[in-house]
């Protein structure tokens, strides 16, 4: 284990130990092996009970999770479930469970206006789709064009192509639809490093301090027009899937800061054992007491490892 652990760049393990030394040990494991896959329900296109007689008639196996309500683990092939009807008419939707948690975290209803920032390639825009049904006002957002058609795709297949989709740049956002949305999720891009895994060394290659540093500076520029096109009262989740604090505590603490008494942090209860709260210093500095709102995902068998925060916005800017 020893041996391929060291696989991995050990700048970003020694910085892993000091982010979390208490789950250092169940952190590294993570990127031994891939993830049990999941998947969660699609609403827009059946319900629970047609979807468990519909997994039986075509004889795969998974577990169905407590919480989120509608997920399950796959206990058979992902190749299999692929070739199903289910899988190719878009009753289900692969997606790690940490990922479905910040739209369960932003809980948007029927009648808000909601937004996905950086929307590709559609996984939590179309649960966003699916709790809150057809002909729901949500607006998506993606600058690169590759990736845009991908979510176009996923769009269609899910029953959600009432979505009304943008190729564009998600730090002007607050430009073209300033104070317009009851909600914004901004799952931003980040620097992956939940993903790693020894076995595809492309997926931390790439990985280095000044890339977090971009990272961060993209985050910020993000989660500041995502605020501007909130509405007063108006909520937003912010997620990441690393484990960096320069993109995680440290882009709220900045934001905190900027806008002072505008915006406040909101405690997130989630029924998991595996998360810890954000960290309240980092390499001297110190954050925000709010931090200790924001939740860590540490990794499982099943779960990815995942930061996410929700914020208020009390006045308008």
């Amino acid at each position: 284990m020893k041996e391929k652990i060291s696989l991995l760049p050990q700048q970003f393990l020694n910085k892993l130990r000091e982010i979390m030394p208490s789950h250092y040990s169940q952190v590294v494991n993570s990127f031994l092996s891939k993830k049990t896959q999941t998947f969660r329900i699609n609403h827009l296109k059946t319900d629970l009970r047609n979807l468990r007689n519909f997994l039986k008639q075509e004889k795969i196996k998974y577990k169905e999770l407590p919480w989120p309500k509608g997920s399950f683990i796959l206990k058979s092939d992902l190749r299999k479930l692929q070739n199903s009807f289910i899988y190719k008419e878009g009753l289900i939707y692969v997606q790690n469970v940490s990922s479905m948690i910040p739209v369960i975290c932003l809980s948007p209803h029927k009648e808000e206006k909601v937004l996905d920032l950086c929307a590709a390639p559609g996984a939590k825009t179309t649960q966003i789709a699916s709790l809150m049904g057809k002909g729901a006002q949500i607006v998506a957002v993606e600058k690169i064009r590759v990736r845009y058609y991908k979510l176009l795709a996923n769009l269609k297949i899910q029953g959600a192509d009432f979505v009304e989709t943008y190729l564009y740049d998600g730090v002007r956002i607050r430009k073209k639809f300033p104070e317009s949305f009851d909600k914004v999720l901004l799952d931003t891009p980040c620097s992956c490093e939940a993903l790693f895994y020894i076995n595809n060394p492309r997926s931390f290659k790439y990985w280095k301090e000044q890339k977090v540093k971009e990272m961060s500076q993209k985050q910020k520029r993000l989660i500041q027009s995502a605020l501007y096109s909130l509405k007063k009262e108006g909520i937003l989740v912010y997620s990441t899937c690393t484990f960096s604090p320069e993109e995680n505590e440290a882009v709220i603490d900045w934001v905190l800061n900027k806008f002072k008494d505008k915006i406040e942090l909101l405690p997130i209860n989630l029924p998991l054992k595996n998360i810890i709260p954000g960290l309240l210093k980092w390499r001297g500095k110190k954050f925000s007491s709010s931090l200790t709102l924001t939740q860590r995902i540490i990794p499982n068998e099943f779960m990815e490892g995942f930061f996410i925060a929700k914020l208020k916005k009390i006045t308008p800017f």
